[in-house]
């Protein structure tokens, strides 16, 4: 079992590594790849009636290394000084417009088409409506040093609010001014 697990894993990082180098030829990002691999492989392994560990308990463990390493990987190009801080706050403010503010447009929709409350319509929206830097960083990789600095920032700002916002509604039962 442990052989297993250890040559799927290194079949994984191969594709990983494949999908990284096509990506900039398909122009598709490398992560949209592994998220069709990884449904395609399910399943498969379904189809096959084939039983697998539950990975439930470890995924927001390795989700959250995962956003640590994307958005450290994004900000290592980056130098804060304070000469950036107009395209930070820049950013800040394209954050708040483009997650935060869709996300309550996006929870009334949802509680008034689903028939729902509005905090768990909230809960289901905030995830859609974050700018996702394992999509937004590696997809400027060709563009110019003050769009990818933009970008890097903005995507990194959403992903941090984001989770912040949604542990916020999450946690708290009720929300009020």
């Amino acid at each position: 079992m442990t052989a297993t697990i250890i040559i799927s894993l290194c079949v994984l990082l191969l594709a990983a590594y494949l999908f990284d180098l096509t990506s900039a030829k398909t122009r598709i990002p490398s992560v949209i790849l592994l998220f069709v691999l990884g449904f395609a492989v399910k399943q498969g392994l379904a189809y096959a009636n084939f039983t697998y560990p539950d990975f439930s308990p470890v995924l927001p463990i390795l989700g959250t290394i995962g956003l640590i390493l994307i958005v450290l990987e994004g900000s290592l190009e980056l130098e804060l000084n304070k000469t950036k801080l107009p395209i930070i706050k820049k950013s800040f403010i394209g954050v708040l417009i483009s997650t935060v503010a869709p996300s309550f447009i996006v929870a009334a929709l949802l509680s008034w088409l689903g028939d729902s409350n509005y905090k768990d319509a909230l809960i289901c929206a905030i995830p859609f409506c974050v700018i996702s830097s394992a999509i937004a960083i590696p997809t400027v990789r060709s563009m110019g040093k003050v769009t990818r600095e933009f970008v890097v920032f903005e995507s990194s700002l959403s992903d941090i609010v984001g989770v912040i916002f949604f542990n916020f509604v999450m946690l708290n039962a009720i929300i009020s001014i």
